[in-house]
């Protein structure tokens, strides 16, 4: 169906989907008729069209998207299967059970794909639809064969993050790859409001439904001092403009007073700032406030609720490693309030969100990721900050209008309100005029494609297209240089980067590949040349590229090479040979990387990726980490044969190595810490057998530091107190490090050139990195491994048992006396009911083992 073709709206009594699905949308969500907006697309889409639905949070997006799946794969699509991509794993889990909601009434199957931990994939070889994160999708595509085959409809959720810096260009590939490999495939992308809309439909070949209606007013304004005004008015129609009012309190308390008027009417709050220390101080304030009122008799706030706050507080703080960080959470939520950023773990954020949403606590004090599609609606959404710094900019730096508008469009609760309100807090009056202008009036910013770098001068510093045409060439049927051209050609990027510089870039890209033994060159190929002649024969030659140049929002950073810093880490030859053993610390006991200016390959020119080029794209590293981890591994195996006397391997040595890769996140050093990680980087000089990809050693060598006080079993306690770290930080790196040392083992088991130097050094140094890899995962000393892995046994306990009975292995639990059973059950937090259980699991473990 043409994108431009128009057809009728159709109602929910007209909608051609199955009767159960329509009478189960009336008896149990509550829908009786179908939004304007959603009447118009399901006409299209219902229809096998592709479309793109840009409309307002809350106006049904999703519904549209569900519905269009189940009743293609139920009729003319019977034996395909769809996805629904969607940018975070909380949403897909959101997806997921209002998909299996709607389709187990008609016998189809929903499953999950969002990471490889436990409960995190299920379904993804027998499900009809499939609810994935872009990642997650953009790896199973490079290591299953024939998942591609079965698409037929694709649900993009969140399209606009397209102009996102880490999550774009993966998306972008995606849907490129998608279409180029099925182009019948029916694309439904789902939108926040954006600049140029009309642009990323004509890319989609989709047709435009574009929208500000509203199931719910959502009423905008500002608040200054405490004068609150409303200045912009989104969805049904209004007869009564709202007339400016003054809130009551104290204009040095503003946040408490606009949380007395929202408390006051029923309703609850999301308040947005810049910052993780802001979140927790205003939520503290907030929290003192409201128990001082209920201390002093105040009826507003419910001392019934209280009681379910200090419940909830409790049932936080139970555990025994318990961090700084989750006490302040606790102590915050006995008072109604909880803080909301990244440095949470993924139970404290499920925990404070599924309480806003049963209605239990009055307000969330959050940074502005809650705002990228975690379904949060309050009354109130209160934005306190809408700057915040910049390093790019080296100070404050207004918000992008699409993000507050974001935040904004949380206001509202679908069945519960009539309206909402979004207020951005001014400062003064002229502050107020610049906010109404910049946010309330203006339009959202426009789109642009993060694939490439445009200030990239070299193709290290284009780490996206780097890493995408490596997946395309090695795991997408890309290998000759007509045919990368072609496909580069229908991303987005080409919609808005001039053909020759992006050629240029590609051109760039592929020598480095080869450089650095990802790819090999193969010759041209006389078939390709006759497919180009035929091509031009026919007159099927692309369309002229566009002359514009993007405006982008953000660039990489920190990719100026891949030196290592010459201020920090003294070259092999700096330093004498070692006195101590070539490895230590185990249980058992390079150069520049960049490529040499070339000149253009022929169109013909074909292409095989190696072994290593494989590998990397398939354990979805960036080809520069590929490439640090090959050259660190091949000095860790000189280290081990004897060749080089000068450095050393330790655990240390592995962290290090990954910690130095740009796939890993550094942590910002505070001004107490830096003469401790200049010491560290000093004294362990021996024990670098790589060069960080760029020259912040210091932020590399803290995360590094932090991941070994981790493994040598620090409290998260300590490490809060030690490296000012919170728990999601640590989460992320343990997470990140525990990847790429399973991405390290599996290079270093495939290549047989390194296996051939010494085949009894290489089966040791795998050994010692699959150690290091299972000390990562569960955050302890190498005598421990045995144990952690009983199920019910973290490395808390398992070091209590080892203390206390000297018990290694499951072995050893599965036959612990009754008197030495009793002994544990002593332990403060153990029982006799846990050990029996301890006890059970151990000898089912060690069964299995032997």
């Amino acid at each position: 169906m043409a994108a431009g073709e128009d057809l009728p709206e159709v109602s929910l009594a007209d909608l051609p989907v199955d009767e159960r699905i329509k009478e189960h949308l009336g008896s149990e969500w509550g829908i009786e008729e179908l939004f304007p907006p959603q009447r118009e697309a399901l006409a299209y889409s219902l229809a096998g069209g592709n479309v793109m639905l840009t409309i307002p949070t809350a106006s049904g997006k999703s519904l549209v998207a569900h519905l269009t799946m189940i009743h293609r794969l139920l009729t003319d699509l019977q034996g395909g299967r769809a996805l629904y991509i969607v940018p975070l794993k909380a949403l897909a889990t959101e997806k997921v059970e209002e998909l299996r909601e709607l389709a187990s009434l008609v016998g189809l199957r929903v499953g999950i794909a969002i990471g490889d931990r436990s409960g995190e994939t299920s379904g993804i070889d027998d499900s009809d639809i499939l609810v994935c994160t872009s990642e997650k999708l953009d790896s199973m595509l490079r290591t299953r064969d024939g998942l591609m085959e079965k698409i037929a409809v694709v649900v993009a959720d969140e399209f606009h993050l397209l102009h996102d810096i880490s999550r774009g260009p993966t998306l972008e590939i995606l849907l490129s790859r998608i279409r180029h490999a099925q182009p019948d495939a029916q694309i439904i992308a789902l939108s926040a409001t954006v600049g140029n809309a009309e642009k990323m439909s004509d890319w989609l070949d989709a047709r435009l439904i574009q929208s500000d209606w509203r199931p719910i007013q959502l009423q905008s304004g500002t608040l200054t001092g405490l004068d609150l005004k409303i200045h912009r008015i989104d969805g049904p129609d209004h007869t009564v403009w709202p007339e400016p009012r003054t809130i009551e309190g104290r204009t040095t308390r503003r946040l408490q007073s606009v949380l007395d008027d929202s408390v006051t009417t029923g309703g609850q709050m999301l308040v947005f700032v810049n910052s993780r220390a802001s979140a927790q101080k205003e939520a503290r304030e907030l929290s003192k406030h409201v128990r001082k009122a209920l201390s002093d008799g105040s009826i507003r706030y419910s001392a019934e609720l209280a009681e379910e706050w200090d419940e909830i507080a409790e049932k936080m703080t139970r555990r025994e490693d318990t961090s700084v960080m989750g006490r302040a959470l606790a102590q915050a939520i006995r008072g109604g309030v909880a803080f909301h950023h990244a440095g949470l773990t993924h139970s404290q954020r499920k925990v404070v969100e599924e309480a806003f949403r049963e209605g239990t606590l009055l307000a969330i004090v959050a940074t502005p990721t809650l705002a990228q599609g975690v379904n949060l609606p309050a009354r109130r959404v209160i934005i306190r900050d809408h700057r915040r710094w910049s390093s790019v900019a080296g100070g404050s730096m207004p918000l992008p209008v699409m993000e507050i508008r974001q935040m904004m469009g949380r206001a509202g609760r679908p069945k519960y309100d009539d309206s909402g309100d979004a207020l951005i807090l001014a400062k003064d009056e002229s502050d107020e005029l610049n906010i109404v202008e910049m946010y309330l009036l203006s339009e959202p910013e426009e789109v642009t494609s993060k694939l490439a770098n445009p200030s990239a001068m070299r193709a290290e510093e284009d780490p996206a297209l780097l890493t995408h045409l490596l997946s395309v060439m090695a795991t997408g049927g890309i290998r000759d240089r007509d045919a990368v051209t072609r496909f580069f050609s229908e991303t987005f990027l080409a919609t808005h980067m001039d053909g020759q510089m992006l050629d240029n870039r590609l051109d760039d890209v592929i020598s480095w590949l080869t450089h650095n033994g990802m790819i090999t060159r193969e010759g041209e190929s006389s078939e390709v040349l006759a497919r180009i002649k035929e091509r031009e024969d026919a007159g099927d030659e692309p369309e002229e590229w566009q002359d514009e140049m993007p405006e982008w929002a953000r660039t990489s950073e920190n990719l100026a090479g891949i030196e290592v810093s010459k201020t920090e880490q003294s070259s092999p030859s700096a330093l004498t040979p070692r006195k101590g053993p070539a490895i230590f610390g185990f249980s058992k006991a390079s150069q520049r990387i960049t490529a040499e200016p070339s000149l253009p390959d022929p169109a013909s020119m074909t292409y095989a990726a190696t072994m290593l080029g494989h590998r990397v794209a398939r354990l979805y590293l960036n080809p520069i980490s590929g490439r640090m981890i090959h050259d660190g591994l091949q000095r860790a195996m000189s280290v081990l044969n004897g060749t080089d006397d000068v450095h050393q391997v330790s655990p240390l040595s592995l962290l290090h190595m990954v910690g130095c890769t740009p796939d890993f996140l550094a942590l910002w050093p505070r001004k107490d810490e830096v003469d401790r990680i200049h010491n560290a980087i000093h004294s362990h000089q021996r024990e670098f057998l790589s060069e960080p990809f760029d020259s912040d050693l210091e932020r590399r060598m803290k995360g590094i530091l932090v991941l070994e006080d981790w493994i040598n079993e620090a409290k998260m306690e300590e490490l809060e107190k030690n490296w000012s770290v919170q728990p999601g930080d640590v989460r992320s790196r343990v997470d990140l490090a525990e990847w790429l040392l399973y991405a390290m083992r599996e290079i270093l088991a495939d290549d047989e050139e390194l296996r051939r130097l010494d085949p009894g050094q290489h089966k040791a140094l795998i050994e010692f990195v699959n150690e290091l890899h299972r000390r990562v995962r569960y955050g302890c000393k190498a005598d421990l491994l045995g144990l952690v892995s009983i199920r019910g046994v973290g490395r808390t306990r398992a070091r209590e048992m080892a203390d206390l009975l000297g018990v290694e292995s499951a072995a050893d639990v599965a036959s612990l006396t009754e008197k030495d059973q009793d002994k544990l059950a002593d332990l403060r937090g153990w029982s006799p009911r846990l050990v029996e259980n301890i006890v059970s699991a151990a000898s089912r473990s060690a069964r299995r083992q032997g």
